[in-house]
């Protein structure tokens, strides 16, 4: 029987097979109507799999930590605290989250665009966390 961590580490890798793939289209490559369009997709991505990250990191530190923390924010200290990252890899995801907290309450094309321009560091950073979860829990990279 599948947990309910297995299946959140299913999700995610499914998220950012698809975060990764929308980041391979070069946006300046197409006219700017469909390069905002891309843009705004790959935000979109972003934001959908920063949300699933985190969830699957309270997920994880509860299964296999016993730690229950309930925020975006207190899910990333305590994923620092359990060791699991360095301070400055904890750093860029409180951005990350900040950031998909942004868009998501306040949208302005130059705040859009400057998150937008971090995306291929965001998505390194989930696929990082995703297979440090991986290792530990599943015992494979």
């Amino acid at each position: 029987m599948e947990t309910k961590l297995a299946r959140k580490l299913n999700n995610l890798d499914d998220a950012l097979s698809n975060f990764s793939d929308a980041l391979t289209l070069e946006p300046t490559s197409f006219q700017e109507l469909v390069a905002d369009n891309i843009k705004s997709g790959q935000i979109q991505k972003f934001e959908f799999t920063i949300e699933l990250l985190w969830k699957t990191i309270q997920a994880f530190l509860y299964e296999v930590d016993g730690v229950d923390a309930v925020t975006p924010k207190s899910v990333a200290k305590e994923f620092v605290e359990a060791g699991y990252c360095d301070y400055p890899t904890y750093e860029l995801f409180i951005q990350a989250i900040n950031d998909r907290n942004q868009l998501s309450h306040i949208y302005r094309q130059e705040m859009a665009e400057s998150i937008w321009s971090r995306l291929p560091e965001y998505e390194k950073l989930a696929k990082h966390f995703a297979a440090i979860m991986r290792e530990k829990y599943l015992g494979k990279e």
